[in-house]
């Protein structure tokens, strides 16, 4: 009787392990992507980083879903200097309500770092997205304390001509490609090594 008690006990301890684990999970909502991530899906709060060649490659097609779970929150999603193809298309999506965006656009370089920090820790975003146009290497450990404590999403979008190979603390490090078969994500690891890849 002892040994199944035990047994149950670890059952259960390993059940509800397993429920915390799902509850600090998003699904991505796009096709193939959870299998790529880490435990399955995009953190609910934490530092992801997603490297893409230039300006002209949209990597909003990756988050779009996932921005549309979090907007169901009342809480705000924070875009810091956007572009405005991903502006535009932010407004722009029936499944986002614009009153809950906000627009920042502080001096360009490390400033922009600054208020992405300055954003997260007030916890009144669910999400803060950023295009920091600068090596945000040294400011990355300061980021995912200020993820942690406003429980939020911080996802920073890079161009590679900044150091994509340089060590970072995100939590997730992503590179989105996209060439004549069509868009390729790739998985990278805190050096911005290759780990795994899908087509999408």
């Amino acid at each position: 009787m002892m040994n199944t008690v035990k047994k149950l006990h670890h059952l259960y301890a390993w059940e509800r392990e397993a429920a915390r684990g799902r509850a600090r999970i998003l699904p991505s909502g796009v096709a193939g992507l959870d299998e790529l991530l880490p435990d399955g899906g995009w953190p609910r709060q934490g530092v992801v980083e997603i490297s893409v060649p230039d300006t002209l490659v949209d990597a909003m097609v990756l988050v779009l879903p996932v921005l549309r779970c979090l907007a169901r929150q009342a809480r705000t999603i924070a875009m810091v200097t956007p572009p405005f193809e991903a502006r535009a298309g932010l407004y722009a999506d029936p499944g986002i309500n614009a009153n809950r965006l906000l627009q920042v656009n502080p001096h360009p370089g490390r400033s922009a770092l600054w208020t992405v920090e300055s954003l997260l820790e007030t916890g009144a975003c669910a999400a803060v997205l950023a295009w920091p146009g600068c090596d945000t290497g040294l400011m990355g450990k300061r980021l995912q304390k200020a993820a942690a404590q406003g429980r939020s999403l911080c996802i920073l979008f890079r161009y590679e001509g900044l150091a994509t190979l340089q060590c970072t603390a995100a939590d997730v490090r992503l590179r989105l490609e996209v060439g004549a078969a069509g868009r390729v994500v790739s998985r990278l690891n805190s050096r911005g090594l290759t780990l795994s890849g899908i087509a999408l």
